[in-house]
């Protein structure tokens, strides 16, 4: 990713130093075409142009300033971009339905964070990752990228994107175990609602002073070609709190295996009365200048008192060919196949319950 860097020089307040600092600016933007369709009577195709099918399309500036004595302090600023339509994404200011801003303005929803940082780890305060989500971002092997290949524990699950804090919490106080561990490595997360103690649900007794509030942790070990990492997260809420829970792994085998590279995911969650739970499998091949990925994952809901559990499966396949270190095509296929009730489809198309949706995608994503 090319850099823009700007030098910066600034006295101290002790004696005048000079301190070396940097602000960056980078980003992505990511497009393709796309086809989605579902089956049965009432299902609908579409053909649309998308952004982010291999990476979610962003625009960000981050800093850093040596401090001295190991201390360093830093910024991150960084929004989410819809470059097909030139719009950007709502951010959410108390994690709440409620905070839900504006869709198509921009905003730094996708991080804004202060840190300082030193031999004891990093404290970051802002709108940042919650714990659970490294996870699902890192062991699957689309990512959470927008395309038909991401994963669908995360577009459809009670705790993912469609979560306040599925992906992100504003107002958190994070803390990150310094890389000097032996390999071990970890988060600890508190996120405020940001409710006045008095604060009710309207024509009730019940406080709500709580909703909003989400705490997590996340703690891992990668040493060679292992990589294993179980995190949880809980927001509080009236209506019932979300919990989530998961673990993931990793193994990539040497050169003589061309680097392939084997991932995993185990997924459980819960909301008021529904519980569900998730695995993913998958690979990454680099195969010359690209690389062949494919998931499976199966993702079952579980309400109380259920005669059936609503079932979704889904195949993806895909490839990335890199042009450069900077710019890549790719194009994925994908099918999601649904049973007891479950009609879940793929971005755009709609598909009768227990039916199957398919689609396909080609792209272009360049880096800067």
């Amino acid at each position: 990713m090319k850099k823009y860097l700007i030098a910066m020089a600034a006295a101290t307040a002790a004696g005048g130093a000079l301190a070396q600092s940097s602000v960056t600016l980078f980003g992505v933007v990511d497009a393709s075409v796309v086809y989605t369709r579902g089956s049965g009577d009432g299902s609908a195709h579409k053909t649309q142009l998308g952004n982010s099918g291999n990476m979610f399309s962003r625009l960000g500036f981050r800093g850093t300033e040596d401090l001295g004595g190991g201390l360093s302090a830093s910024f991150w600023l960084e929004m989410g971009l819809q470059n097909d339509s030139g719009t950007g994404f709502p951010s959410n200011s108390n994690n709440q339905a409620s905070g839900n801003g504006t869709p198509g303005v921009m905003s730094f929803n996708r991080r804004s964070t202060v840190s300082l940082a030193g031999p004891f780890g990093e404290v970051r305060l802002g709108r940042d990752y919650v714990p659970a989500f490294w996870n699902t971002a890192i062991f699957d092997p689309f990512g959470t990228g927008g395309g038909i290949g991401a994963n669908q524990i995360y577009f459809s699950g009670l705790g993912g994107l469609v979560a306040p804090t599925g992906t992100r919490a504003s107002n958190s106080v994070g803390y990150f175990l310094p890389a000097s561990l032996g390999g071990f490595y970890g988060q600890v997360m508190y996120a405020m609602g940001e409710n006045d103690s008095t604060s009710v649900l309207p024509g009730t007794q019940v406080s709500n002073k709580r909703d909003g509030q989400h705490t997590g942790a996340r703690f891992g070990y990668q040493s060679g070609g292992l990589n294993v990492a179980i995190a949880t997260g809980r927001t509080r809420y009236v209506a019932g709190d979300l919990r989530v829970t998961n673990l993931g792994a990793s193994y990539t085998f040497d050169a003589a295996l061309m680097n392939l590279k084997l991932t995993s995911e185990l997924y459980k969650e819960s909301k008021g009365s529904t519980d569900a739970k998730g695995v993913l499998v998958g690979f990454q091949l680099p195969i010359g200048p690209g690389e062949i990925k494919a998931s499976y994952a199966r993702y079952k809901l579980e309400p109380l008192n259920a005669v059936r559990e609503p079932t979704t499966s889904k195949l993806a396949i895909g490839y990335v060919h890199n042009l450069s270190r900077r710019t890549a095509v790719y194009g994925t296929i994908a099918r999601i196949s649904n049973k007891n009730g479950a009609a879940q489809a793929l971005a755009g198309a709609i598909t009768r319950p227990n039916r199957a949706s398919s689609g396909v995608e080609f792209g272009m994503r360049h880096m800067f």
